[in-house]
């Protein structure tokens, strides 16, 4: 009897591994360095601005991610730290794509990048890469 309970309690286990989702920029408590500034956040349209995640610093640019609102998923926000100069990208899937007005591009995936980096992307946090540096200098964050 021991044995087939043994043996169940292991299938359970080995059966529920592979259901573990990927770790999301969204998990954890948010701190007050995860808020957008304020006149920022009042021109961000399809996202909710009370999830909003920092993920890094990139030259001129602090991206955040933040759930979407109707059809999409999540949205990438852009900010110099002006209301001027800032954006919002969203998508209703797992990716999305930014071209910013100095010619930096970004990526961010929701579900983490499978492979690493190439020599010319620079990884700002699990979830959001450089593409394409604009005409500031480039600089890494932290996740």
């Amino acid at each position: 009897m021991r044995r087939w309970m043994f043996a169940g309690v292991a299938l359970v286990a080995v059966s529920l591994s592979g259901c573990v989702a990927s770790p999301s920029p969204f998990d954890g408590r948010r701190v007050d360095a995860d808020r957008l500034p304020g006149d920022v956040a009042t021109y961000v349209q399809t996202g909710d601005v009370a999830t909003s995640r920092f993920q890094g610093t990139s030259g001129v640019w602090d991206l955040y991610l933040v759930h979407g609102t109707g059809p999409y998923g999540f949205c990438l926000v852009y900010t110099d730290g002006t209301a001027e100069r800032s954006g919002t990208t969203c998508a209703g899937g797992t990716w999305v794509r930014a071209s910013l007005p100095d010619g930096a591009e970004f990526e961010a995936n929701i579900s983490g990048f499978v492979n690493p980096p190439t020599d010319d992307q620079v990884q700002i946090s699990t979830w959001v890469r450089q593409l394409a540096p604009g005409r500031q200098s480039t600089t890494s964050a932290t996740e």
